[in-house]
């Protein structure tokens, strides 16, 4: 069987588009995976702010589906990313009831492990994962 060289390099192509698209999915899988096991007992699997743990809070949690609307209709990446990561943690309104999630992310990317290199990985693979959640939650926005 003789295959011309454009048929052969179109099948690549669609074969890599194709690994790359598998990929993506396996990414949005495992955002959502980190959502449902990170956000959703207070947020709810919908983001709407309506979890299970919610009616234990002293404070209702935000409805992350309208986050760009209370910006005044811009969904602002470094401050979402920062309120998740834990770098925005105001003194002058009390207690943050919301876990900061980066100190719990680098504990359970270490693993134990203390050198200098795994730290580095740890923190590349966070602020990944984090954002992969912040695009996710943009994604979630309402009039989008």
């Amino acid at each position: 069987m003789c295959i011309s060289r454009s048929a052969f390099t179109f099948a690549i192509v669609l074969a890599l588009f194709g690994q790359s698209h598998a990929n993506q999915a396996g990414g949005d899988a495992a955002t959502r995976e980190d959502f449902l096991g990170l956000c959703a007992d207070c947020h709810g699997a919908d983001a709407r702010g309506n979890g299970p743990l919610a009616k234990n809070l002293s404070k209702v949690p935000p409805d992350l589906t309208r986050i760009q609307e209370r910006a005044s209709g811009k969904f602002n990446e470094k401050a979402v990313f920062d309120w998740i990561i834990g770098l925005d943690t105001p003194n002058f309104h009390g207690t943050r009831e919301m876990p900061i999630w980066g100190d719990w992310l680098m504990d359970e990317t270490l693993e134990g492990g203390t050198s200098l290199e795994a730290a580095k990985a740890a923190e590349k693979e966070i602020e990944s994962r984090v954002m992969a959640l912040v695009k996710y939650l943009e994604a979630l926005q309402v009039g989008r």
